[in-house]
């Protein structure tokens, strides 16, 4: 076969991770077919194939964009494969090859993510209206669907009525991060902190451990909460809530951190969590635990799913219970902390990347 793959967004944090381990691993597994990666101006010196029968194509269109619903379906006619994936299910609507496409969360239909204040936030959360429209073409039109975890798979089934037989979910997985680990000093001391990473909006519910951070009794006032992300008008909000809360010295923003130091404040955490209301995956938890750190967890969404008994959950819409959670495993007269870390370490053996893309391929050549 000639396949298209999607890799607009190849360095885009999730669908781009998500890509490039897909096509690291069809890379090693699958001489037979034929590939085409599909990949922006921007990006075009960052990957190149290892394997002779993948080739990069550019296609300078911006996801996300009404560009790419005509001029992407215009370059893909004339590629003219037997399949296109789509990493994302931001599709031309008109294109009628065969097509799969993942679908990675149902997040952007149940929050709101526009910037933004007034008519400015309105007019941004326009754009939502033809996202719907697009996702539930890409749905019906797809061959087959790929979803990051069970949890994912049931919503789409559920909520859209599509035929169970179509909609395959291909564990994602987390590697050990590359980079070395690089000193931390510029953050100033840190001292003993809860760890956070990834964006800040309001799904993922980081409020609710500022507030839990601000219940806790006078002998955790020595315990910090690192959050490590970009700096916008959501981190903004945040620090202010933090003050009026009396707990601003106590929530540290880092904004951008290179990959080594993120290696470096995974290992120094006393644990990491994650108290977001919507998620498809959760891959900074397995990659806390590979860092040998203690995880607490919503119990949301697939999260549960993901972490398994690796994690310590609290009620993601309960500061009280979440405080009650980060007690449970930095109390030093309990052995939490060291049960999380042992099964951490046996959880994470249960994803593989390889079998992600054995699985995917399965379905390229199934035909359904």
């Amino acid at each position: 076969m000639n396949i298209v793959i999607d890799g607009r967004m190849l360095f885009w944090t999730g669908v781009g991770r998500y890509t490039r381990a897909l096509l690291h691993e069809l890379e090693a597994i699958d001489q037979e077919n034929d590939y085409k990666v599909l990949v922006r101006k921007k990006d075009w010196d960052l990957w190149e194939p290892s394997a002779p029968n993948f080739q990069k194509i550019e296609c300078d269109i911006n996801p996300y964009t009404l560009a790419e619903q005509w001029e992407l379906y215009v370059q893909l006619r004339a590629l003219k494969p037997d399949l296109v994936h789509f990493t994302a299910p931001n599709a031309p609507v008109l294109y009628s090859g065969r097509r799969v496409t993942t679908v990675h969360d149902l997040t952007l239909l149940d929050y709101d993510t526009s910037r933004g204040t007034g008519m400015q936030r309105w007019l941004r959360g326009l754009k939502r209206r033809p996202f719907r429209m697009v996702l539930a073409a890409s749905l019906r039109r797809s061959t087959a669907l790929f979803t990051p975890t069970e949890y994912v798979r049931h919503q789409i089934i559920e909520r859209f009525g599509i035929d169970e037989r179509r909609v395959h979910a291909t564990l994602l997985a987390a590697n050990p991060i590359s980079a070395k680990p690089e000193p931390i000093e510029r953050f100033g001391d840190l001292g003993r902190y809860l760890f956070y990473v990834g964006n800040m909006y309001p799904y993922k519910n980081v409020g609710s451990t500022i507030r839990a951070m601000a219940l806790l009794p006078a002998e955790y006032d020595h315990l910090d909460l690192v959050i490590a992300g970009k700096r916008d008008e959501f981190s903004a909000a945040l620090e202010r809530q933090a003050e009026e809360l009396g707990v601003g010295d106590r929530v540290k923003f880092l904004g951008y951190v290179s990959d080594g130091e993120l290696v470096s404040l995974y290992r120094e955490a006393e644990a990491y969590i994650n108290p977001s209301l919507s998620e498809g995956f959760g891959l900074q938890g397995l990659e806390a635990m590979l860092q040998d750190v203690p995880v607490l967890s919503a119990q949301a969404t697939c999260l549960p799913e993901v972490y398994g008994e690796a994690a310590e959950y609290f009620d993601p819409h309960d500061p009280a219970d979440q405080m009650e959670a980060i007690r449970r495993v930095l109390d030093d007269d309990t052995d939490v902390d060291e049960r999380l870390r042992k099964a951490g370490h046996e959880r994470v053996k249960q994803f593989s990347w390889r079998r992600m893309a054995h699985q995917t391929l399965d379905v390229y050549r199934s035909g359904r």
